[in-house]
């Protein structure tokens, strides 16, 4: 509720004191006497009061205080028809839309939360394969082909996710995408369910169940999941949590045990531009050796604010060991992968909480292999609804 807070000293609207219908003596008791209510857990007559004045006095502070004693009193609703109202309201100050952004997605959770978008892909090797090319085995050379074309590609990339915070404290969320090109063989579809709790020690619990459509290898993942967040100071956070589940694949080869502990947080360190980061220790342990795996993975970003720009650069690397001998190539084989990525929005390009992203990124695979290496280069636009 600190944010809340805020909206007295952000907003520049009108205020009672120009009450057509009563006097501004009159408005101006019976708004104080509304804060003071609210202040004090007496939200019925707050409610009762900002209703009276919000007939006289139609201003957007008033429909604020309105729609604050509306989410304190779990009438989610009414609250978040009057936190639109507000946000879409074209003179609305860039820093109240950010200050009322929160309550709207909290009062979403509580009744359906819908989000969608779409992204708009041009990418220079969308199947992430190798050059081909020629190959040495005991000094013999041999002419390797990739199964898949190495050409750039355009596609279009929609997704959908629903949660819904119950009465009982369980969060149920579904995700859903698809990621379509003219090549079948690139069409991925996926979906995510899973149901959750935040118990008293403020550990979330989560049950999920994970599933892929390809052409490659189709599968499932039910998994259990908790993770946990504690704050450090007042601009920094860290958490941990861990991830188990098992893999069942069409190929059975690659179905198995798969587990995952990680570590993320962040750090305000401006007002505006805050540092993130997130590290992983993934296993796989699949029924052929030959896909088992070992991979530490990282990423570290920025997101900067200024001038109503949004950008955010990151770098997300890994480290893959497949655990393995290669007969073959005499070695496990080892990768490393490489991705870094900008993006950039401007609060100005908005129109009813649905906000364009434009990202650009590089993304590269070193084998000691030679013939698992690739590159790729792309960029998408992002089309989201914020709200």
């Amino acid at each position: 509720m600190k944010i809340l807070a805020a909206f007295a000293i952000c907003l520049v609207f009108s205020t009672v004191a120009n009450a057509e219908r009563l006097a501004p003596e009159e408005a101006d008791a019976i708004f104080m006497e509304s804060l003071s209510a609210a202040q004090a857990g007496r939200h019925d007559i707050a409610i009762r009061n900002y209703r009276h004045l919000l007939r006289a006095v139609p201003t957007a502070r008033i429909k604020l205080e309105l729609a604050r004693s509306y989410f304190s009193v779990g009438k989610f609703k009414q609250a978040l028809a009057l936190f639109r109202e507000v946000y879409d309201a074209p003179g609305t100050p860039k820093t109240v839309k950010r200050n009322i952004l929160p309550f709207i997605e909290e009062a979403e959770l509580h009744i359906l939360r819908v989000r969608f978008g779409a992204r708009i892909v041009s990418d220079s090797n969308p199947a992430r394969a190798p050059s081909g090319g020629t190959i040495f085995f005991n000094g013999i050379p041999l002419e390797y082909e990739p199964s898949s074309p190495r050409e750039f590609a355009h596609g279009f990339e929609p997704w959908i996710s629903v949660e819904k915070l119950w009465d009982n404290g369980l969060l149920t969320k579904f995700n859903g995408s698809a990621r379509l090109f003219e090549h079948d063989e690139l069409n991925v579809l996926r979906g995510r369910f899973s149901v959750g709790r935040m118990l008293p020690s403020k550990l979330f619990v989560e049950a999920s169940l994970d599933a892929e459509l390809n052409e490659d290898s189709p599968f499932m993942r039910p998994t259990l999941g908790a993770w946990r967040r504690f704050t450090l100071s007042s601009t920094s956070r860290i958490g941990v949590g861990g991830d188990i589940g098992y893999t069942f694949s069409e190929d059975h080869d690659r179905s198995g045990q798969f587990y995952r502990p990680y570590l993320f947080g962040d750090w305000t360190f401006r007002p505006n531009a805050t540092f993130f980061w997130n590290a992983s220790l993934e296993h796989q342990n699949a029924l052929n050796d030959y896909y088992s795996y070992d991979k530490p993975s990282t990423t570290v970003g920025l997101d900067v604010k200024f001038g109503g720009w949004n950008v955010s650069p990151n770098l997300s690397a890994s480290w893959t060991r497949f655990t393995e001998y290669d007969p073959f190539w005499r070695l496990n084989r080892k990768d490393v992968t490489v991705r870094p990525s900008f993006s950039v929005s401007h609060d100005r390009l908005e129109w009813k909480g649905i906000k364009p992203e434009f990202t650009i990124f590089h993304e590269g695979r070193d084998s000691n292999v030679d013939i698992y290496d690739y590159h790729q280069t792309g960029g998408f636009i992002s089309l989201r609804r914020a709200y």
